[in-house]
C-alpha cells in the first residue's frame, strides 16, 4: 500500500457551529481533496471529493492546503501548492486553487511557483500574509530545493496578490543546511504594520532550527536563532587543543586567585602599545613578517567600549611553541569611505607584488539582539598603515572570508598561475561555507570571481554568486579559517559553531578537512569545546577570576570561544601527526589566545 500524506484545515463550510474539516491527500501519483461535514450530529464519514491534480501530473511529495480570503460569495477559495515531477525528472512546485463560489467547485491549475532551474526536494508550506497593495495579502511559500551538489536549501517565494497575473517571485534564502521541509507562520512580533515571518526547519545533524524575518525591511536576512536540543554533537578529537599563551592584554589571569598581581601576558600590550583588549587575529605573511589582523580594539585613553577601531601587529618569530612576540603598528588600519566602528573588522589578507591586500567587513547593523555583518570590501596597503579602498567583494555569501594564494595546477583550480582562493560565509554565525577563486594577477580589479557551483569529480564554476553551493553543511558558521596544510596534504577548515558561550553547546571550534578546496569535506570534529576553556582561561562566573571589565563589571558574563585562525607556517610534523597552531578569542577576557592541537595523520 502506498503511503498517504495529508494536509488538514478547518474551513468555513458548514451549516452549524463547526466548519468542515478539509484535507488534501496524496494517493498514488495524484492529490485528492477529502472533507468531513461537521454539521452532522454523527459528524458523518469522510468524503472523497475531487482530484486536484491532472492526469498528466505526478505528485511526488505532500501538498499544503489553506483557505484564502479570495471570494465573491461567502467562502474563500482553497489554495494548494504541491510538488510535481516533470518529464525531464526535475520537480516543480505548482499552485492549484478551488473557486468556492462556482457551484461546480472546480479545482483550477494555477501558475508554477518555483523557477525553471529549481528542483524541489520536498513538501512546501503555504500561508497568506498581511502584505497587500490591494485587498488580498500575498501568498508566501517556503520550499526545499536541491542544489547542484546535492545539498538542500530552504527558499522563500511569494506572489503579489494585487496582480494575480504576475509570476511568483523568488525571494530570500533561509537555510542551505536543510534536511527536510519547513513550517511557516506570520507572527505578531514585528513593527511597521507587518508581523515577522517565523520558520522551523529540519537541518543537518538532526537539528530543528528556528529562523525569523523582520518584515519592516524586506531586503533583510532571515536570522537563525535557536537550534533545538536534538542537534547531533560533533565528535571530539581524542587530543584536544590547548592554550600556549595569551597574546594580548597586560595580564594573563588563568590560575589567579584574585589577590596580588596576576602573571603578565606574553606581549604586555597595554603598557607597550596602549592595547587593553582585542579579538580575532587572522594572519598572513608579507615581506618576511607575519601580520596579524585584530578586530574591535580597546585602547588606553578611550572609554570602553570606545570607537572600536581595529589594530594590526606583526611578528618575526619562526616558531610558536613558547608564544609569539607581537609588535603593534602605531595606528588603526583606516580605509577611506567605509564605516569602521564596532563589528566592522579586518577579515584576512594576502601578500602580492610587494603590497598587502586585506579584506574588511563594513556596514554592520543589528536586527533585534542579533548582529549582522553588512558587506566585505578589498583594500590595499604597502605598510599596513595607509589603505586604499579598491572595491566591494560581497553582500551575500562572502561577507566573512578566509583567503590565500595558491597555484591553480596544484589544486586543480580553474585558470593558470597563482589564484586567490576565498572561502566565505554570509549571515553572521548563521551560514554555511562557500568557495570562490580569482587570478591573483587581477587582485586590483573588481569582480572576476568564479564561484564553486557543485560537482566533485568535475567541479562546476559560475560567475554568479547566487550559484555558489555550500561546502560542509554547517548552518552556524561565523569566523572561519581555511588553509592548505602541506604536511597533512589537505585543506584544513576551522570555524566556531553554535553559540560560543553556551555551556550546553555541542559545537565549539570545529575542524573539517578535504583534499581539494571544493571537497568532499569531512563531517567535522571538535578540537576544542567550550567546557575545555571555561573556568581556566575563559571566565566561568563564581569559579575563576579571569574576567576583565575595563571599567565594566563583567563578573557574571560567561566567556566563549570564537575566531579560530590558523597560522599555517608554524605547523610541524610529530610522531602522531601534525601540530597546528591558531589564534582564538575568549570574549571574557576580551583577549586573543595562541592555541595548538595535534591532528592525527593520516587523515581519515
Amino acid at each position: 500500500m502506498s503511503r498517504v500524506h495529508v494536509s488538514l484545515i478547518q474551513s468555513d463550510y458548514g451549516l452549524k457551529l463547526h466548519g468542515n474539516f478539509e484535507a488534501v491527500i496524496r494517493q498514488g501519483t495524484q492529490l485528492w481533496h477529502w472533507f468531513r461535514d461537521n454539521s452532522r450530529n454523527d459528524f458523518g464519514p469522510w468524503v472523497r471529493g475531487t482530484c486536484i491534480t491532472g492526469d498528466q501530473d505526478t505528485v511526488i511529495a505532500p501538498g499544503c492546503l489553506i483557505q484564502s480570503d479570495y471570494c465573491i460569495g461567502f467562502h474563500g477559495n482553497f489554495e494548494v501548492v504541491v510538488p510535481l515531477q516533470l518529464a525531464n525528472g526535475t520537480i516543480e512546485l505548482r499552485h492549484f486553487y478551488r473557486d468556492n463560489n462556482d457551484p461546480h467547485l472546480p479545482w483550477i491549475r494555477g501558475t508554477r511557483v518555483t523557477g525553471d532551474r529549481d528542483n524541489v526536494a520536498g513538501a512546501a508550506c503555504l500561508i497568506q500574509s498581511d502584505y497587500r497593495i490591494g485587498s488580498h495579502g500575498n501568498f508566501e511559500v517556503v520550499v526545499p530545493l536541491q542544489l547542484a551538489n546535492g545539498t538542500i536549501e530552504l527558499r522563500h517565494f511569494y506572489r503579489d496578490n494585487s496582480n494575480v497575473r504576475q509570476p511568483w517571485t523568488r525571494a530570500q534564502l533561509i537555510s542551505q543546511s536543510c534536511a527536510g521541509s519547513g513550517s511557516f507562520i506570520q507572527s505578531h512580533f514585528g513593527s511597521a504594520g507587518h508581523g515577522n515571518f517565523e520558520v522551523i526547519v529540519d537541518e543537518r545533524r538532526d537539528a530543528v532550527t528556528h529562523y525569523w524575518h523582520q518584515n519592516f525591511r524586506l531586503a533583510e536576512w532571515w536570522i537563525r536563532t535557536d537550534c533545538f536540543t536534538m542537534l547531533q554533537p560533533y565528535p571530539l578529537l581524542a587530543k584536544r587543543a590547548r592554550k600556549i599563551a595569551q597574546l594580548t592584554g597586560e595580564f594573563d589571569r588563568e590560575g589567579w586567585n584574585g589577590t596580588g598581581t596576576p602573571n603578565f601576558a606574553r606581549n604586555r600590550t597595554e603598557s607597550r602599545f596602549g592595547i587593553i583588549g582585542t579579538d580575532l587575529g587572522s594572519s598572513f605573511t608579507h615581506l618576511g613578517r607575519t601580520y596579524f589582523l585584530f578586530g574591535d580594539t580597546w585602547r588606553v585613553g578611550h572609554p570602553t567600549p570606545n570607537d572600536d577601531l581595529d589594530s594590526i601587529a606583526f611578528s618575526t618569530d619562526r616558531t610558536a611553541d613558547d608564544g609569539i612576540g607581537l609588535t603593534f603598528l602605531p595606528k588603526p588600519p583606516l580605509v577611506p569611505r567605509i564605516p569602521q566602528g564596532g563589528f566592522n573588522v579586518p577579515l584576512d589578507g594576502v601578500s602580492w607584488n610587494g603590497d598587502m591586500y586585506v579584506f574588511f567587513s563594513t556596514d554592520a547593523r543589528n536586527a533585534g539582539i542579533y548582529a549582522l555583518m553588512g558587506r566585505s570590501i578589498m583594500a590595499r596597503s604597502g605598510n599596513g598603515l595607509d589603505f586604499t579602498l579598491l572595491y566591494e567583494i560581497s553582500r551575500y555569501k562572502f561577507i566573512n572570508v578566509s583567503t590565500s594564494i595558491v597555484e591553480a595546477r596544484d589544486h586543480e583550480l580553474p585558470g593558470t598561475g597563482p589564484q586567490l582562493v576565498v572561502f566565505g560565509s554570509g549571515r553572521y554565525r548563521s551560514s554555511d561555507v562557500y568557495l570562490a577563486v580569482k587570478p591573483a594577477a587581477k587582485l586590483t580589479e573588481p569582480g572576476g570571481f568564479l564561484f564553486y557551483a557543485g560537482g566533485t569529480n568535475q567541479p562546476q564554476w559560475s560567475n554568479d554568486e547566487e550559484a555558489a553551493v555550500p561546502l560542509i553543511g554547517a548552518g552556524s558558521v561565523g569566523e572561519l579559517s581555511v588553509r592548505w596544510n602541506p604536511a597533512l596534504g589537505a585543506w584544513i577548515c576551522l570555524h566556531n559553531a553554535d553559540w560560543p558561550a553556551d555551556r550546553a553547546s555541542v559545537g565549539g571550534i570545529v575542524m573539517h578537512w578535504a583534499k581539494h578546496p571544493w571537497g568532499p569535506w569531512s563531517k567535522g570534529n571538535v578540537p576544542f569545546a567550550v567546557n575545555d576553556g571555561l573556568g581556566k582561561f575563559m571566565h566561568l562566573p563564581n569559579v575563576d577570576h579571569t574576567q576583565e571589565g575595563f571599567g565594566i563589571d563583567r563578573s557574571a558574563e560567561l566567556g566563549g570561544m570564537y575566531g579560530p585562525y590558523q597560522i599555517p607556517q608554524f605547523a610541524r610534523e610529530t610522531n602522531g601527526g601534525v601540530q597546528i597552531y591558531f589564534t582564538m578569542s575568549a570574549w571574557n577576557p576580551y583577549q586573543v589566545m595562541l592555541m595548538t592541537v595535534e591532528i592525527p595523520a593520516p587523515l581519515e
